[in-house]
């Protein structure tokens, strides 16, 4: 099963790539235009009060990191993850006060719905490039740059093979 397609500029840094002129621009043109800068997303209507300070906190570092990667549709996506991390925070509360009554049934219970939060909470996460490997799957590697001059490659871009 075939990986992911990479964007060309990957592609491109990485040096392992090599299309015709016809090919790449295909390749391009199926390729999604990133938008303009986003410089604000603004909360959805539906996220409660007490939840939209940790929104601007996220949206903010999400614009200053990705400017070009951010649209405004990842509003819900930063809404929903704000929304599931706090239920995950009250799940968590909830299961080490079942600990601490040492009612391990009610724990059990709660450390269940506290899993689900959180797997949701790191799919979010995920979408969003708030984790490691999401990140650095989100940014695009820079060209080496070799110093010395190739004059078989020079010929060979010029050509376009």
């Amino acid at each position: 099963m075939p990986g992911t397609r990479l964007p060309i500029e990957v592609l491109d840094a990485r040096g392992r790539k090599h299309m015709g002129k016809r090919e790449r621009q295909a390749r391009e043109d199926s390729q999604p235009k990133p938008s303009a800068a986003v410089k604000k997303l603004t909360a959805p209507k539906w996220l409660p009060e007490d939840l939209r300070e940790d929104f601007n906190r996220i949206a903010r570092a999400l614009v200053d990191l990705m400017p070009r990667l951010i649209i405004r549709p990842d509003a819900d996506t930063v809404a929903n993850y704000c929304v599931v991390y706090a239920a995950w925070k009250s799940a968590t509360n909830l299961a080490n006060d079942a600990l601490n009554r040492e009612d391990l049934e009610d724990a059990q219970a709660w450390s269940l719905v506290q899993d689900r939060y959180f797997k949701q909470a790191r799919a979010c996460a995920n979408d969003l490039g708030l984790t490691i490997t999401s990140r650095c799957r989100l940014v695009v590697p820079e060209k080496e740059n070799r110093g010395e001059e190739n004059p078989f490659l020079k010929l060979r871009e010029q050509i376009g093979a």
